[in-house]
């Protein structure tokens, strides 16, 4: 999904349409129940999208084009194809403090997407 479908190689894996179709924001109209904020779904993936991204678990500054999920208890997965920067993040344990938890994604993200920018 980061590379538009195609392998390290540069040979396809997946069609274009398809790519764009996992991409893609599926229910628009769908909220947040917590924050009241687009959830911005695509097929299993949040999208970074619009300026509420780091409600989403995205940092400050990952591209609005970013995509990923935040795992149970603080893990992190995201790739950004604006800057071709991924990251997976795993804790060793389940931390059930939300904010913490939020905090420290939201700040590994930041950080790690900021490698990107010159």
């Amino acid at each position: 999904l980061l590379t538009g479908g195609r392998n390290a190689d540069g040979a396809p894996i997946w069609k274009p349409e398809t790519v764009a179709m996992a991409r893609e924001i599926r229910n628009p109209e769908l909220t947040d129940l917590v924050f009241g904020k687009r959830a911005n779904r695509g097929l299993g993936l949040m999208i970074a999208g619009d300026a509420d991204r780091t409600y989403r678990g995205f940092g400050h500054t990952n591209s609005e084009h970013a995509f990923g999920h935040g795992g149970a208890g603080g893990q992190i997965g995201w790739a950004d194809p604006a800057t071709g920067i991924s990251i997976g993040y795993c804790t060793n344990g389940f931390d059930r403090n939300v904010i913490r938890q939020a905090r420290r994604g939201i700040g590994i993200s930041s950080r790690a997407a900021s490698c990107a920018i010159r």
